[in-house]
């Protein structure tokens, strides 16, 4: 492990700015539904369907995916801060574990989830993870990623938001690597964008399109096409073996 990580990982909130002392029931509130909107539709349709979130932090893909009845949903996290914390949520699923000492037990599962995770990864561990993920599913299983798209507008606010991220990607990258990994299909596609507060959310739709037009219209000018460029902040990389 890179030196820096025990410093970063070990103590997770604490080390990052405006995440100590919060109301963390709201903010697992807040981080769920969100999670929800954006994930519980690329679940398998199976409820049983087993389900790990690895660097599931404090709970937020956990929490909804059990309120949305899936019965076998289990998440881990390195960070014994953020564990403690899903269990005085009251998500005593979540347990402490390393990415590489989860693996090292050989289960398999139908779905794997990591959400902001493989951005904290070397190019080496990422690929290593990515394989490990495929190994792990069963046949027809799903592994479901989210992480920062380095061609959205703004993206230094959330590649480099976090020190501790190494590897940054767009649509054409992930494509790259997760065949390179070896998985059978890959759709990569953006992040969810909304605003809760009605008004805002259609304000902030419209200025979007705008924004997307103005974006396509340098592309175009830079004689590439936009066809294959994805603009939310956010990539979902959604994967099948």
């Amino acid at each position: 492990m890179l030196q820096y990580r025990d410093a970063i990982y070990n103590n997770y909130f604490s080390n990052q700015v405006n995440k100590l002392n919060r109301d963390y029931a709201g903010m697992l509130a807040e981080q769920a539904s969100h999670n929800a909107a954006e994930l519980i539709n690329l679940l398998p349709t199976n409820k049983n369907a087993k389900i790990v979130d690895l660097g599931c932090g404090f709970g937020t893909f956990v929490k909804p995916a059990l309120d949305a009845g899936y019965t076998d949903v289990t998440g881990y996290d390195i960070s014994e801060e953020q564990v403690a914390i899903a269990h005085q949520l009251g998500l005593k699923s979540v347990q402490h574990s390393s990415i590489s000492d989860y693996f090292a037990k050989g289960e398999k599962v139908d779905v794997i989830i990591g959400l902001d995770i493989i951005e904290h990864f070397t190019k080496d561990e990422l690929l290593a993870f990515l394989k490990a993920v495929k190994n792990s599913l069963n046949p027809g299983g799903k592994a479901i990623f989210r992480t920062p798209n380095m061609d959205a507008p703004q993206t230094s606010v959330y590649s480099y938001g976090d020190i501790s991220h190494e590897v940054f990607l767009n649509k054409s990258s992930a494509l790259q690597v997760m065949s390179a990994s070896g998985y059978r299909k890959t759709e990569v596609f953006g992040g969810l964008l909304r605003n809760r507060h009605p008004l805002k959310e259609i304000i902030r739709k419209f200025i979007w399109w705008q924004y997307k037009m103005l974006k396509k219209v340098v592309l175009f000018c830079t004689a590439r096409t936009w066809h294959n460029v994805i603009f939310e902040p956010n990539l979902l990389i959604v994967s099948e073996v």
